[in-house]
């Protein structure tokens, strides 16, 4: 699910006061970065990829994003770094601070290998609301791509594109016919695929994807249940509440305090284990 672009459409679940750690390699890029944001994270600036490699581990903080270039004013090369945030601090969303042009392409292309979430272009796009708006997609793909991770080992691998579909723009795929729509497909193909795969309906897969987010969300930001039901699409924030509680038995505190996105997939652990009686669907929302 990573790429240079990818998952636009998941939405920021309104801002909190982000951690942000960044190795900036001039003068001017540290104020551009101190002036985005200035007000809205708290800011860490180091001057090369060891500097930043020793703060991620000192730090008994969350970190939310770190930001640094391909490679810094000692030669130090930002690559490994990148995946080994992959493999051991996957929360962490990763933003690339890359120069512009074609002759870049080689470093682009080896960062997206990596693992990078978002790509932030010196002088074009490192300022202000611009700057700003990439750390909140940075976010996003990488609060996606943490539940698909956790969702993968308990959904059959052959719907794993319905999941990604999902997690991808939760806030329009809200049901079978906007998730046909997002995969071109009929919406008999979907439930095709479940039956195959004798999983759940396509629309309790869908439910779960979202209330897997909508906990992540919970548990990692401080943004309450109504911010979180609007940017997602949910009817009412007593609509999410009731999901929460009727999915998985517990309320949106309760998650929040238990462990997130584990709590909600326990929950669909259980769900499963109870196999697929008549009458046994939930009733969606």
């Amino acid at each position: 699910m990573r790429s240079a672009g990818g998952l636009q459409n998941v939405p920021s679940a309104a801002p909190h006061h982000l951690t942000v750690i960044a190795c900036a390699v001039t003068v001017q890029q540290r104020a551009r970065l101190s002036d985005a944001t200035r007000g809205r994270a708290a800011l860490r600036v180091v001057e090369s990829i060891d500097q930043l490699r020793r703060s991620l581990r000192s730090t008994t903080d969350d970190v939310d994003v770190v930001v640094l270039p391909p490679r810094d004013s000692l030669g130090g090369e930002a690559v490994q770094l990148i995946r080994e945030l992959v493999a051991e601090r996957p929360r962490i969303a990763i933003v690339a601070y890359c120069q512009a042009g074609s002759h870049h392409s080689t470093d682009i292309r080896a960062l997206a290998a990596a693992g990078v979430h978002q790509f932030v272009f010196d002088g074009i796009d490192d300022s202000g609301v611009a700057f700003r708006a990439v750390l909140d997609a940075a976010r996003r793909n990488c609060a996606a791509e943490w539940v698909m991770q956790q969702l993968a080992p308990v959904v059959p691998a052959s719907l794993h594109p319905m999941v990604e579909a999902t997690l991808t723009a939760p806030d329009v795929v809200t049901n079978v016919p906007t998730l046909a729509t997002a995969l071109r497909v009929h919406r008999k193909t979907l439930f095709n695929r479940c039956e195959r795969a004798g999983f759940l309906s396509p629309a309790e897969l869908v439910a779960w994807s979202r209330l897997a987010l909508v906990a992540h969300l919970l548990e990692t930001t401080g943004c309450s249940v109504e911010t979180i039901a609007l940017d997602l699409s949910y009817p009412s924030d007593t609509s999410l509440r009731n999901a929460l509680k009727r999915y998985t038995g517990h309320r949106a505190s309760e998650i929040r305090e238990r462990g997130g996105v584990d709590t909600v997939v326990r929950a669909l652990r259980r769900r499963l284990g109870e196999g697929r009686t008549p009458g046994s669907t939930l009733h969606l929302v």
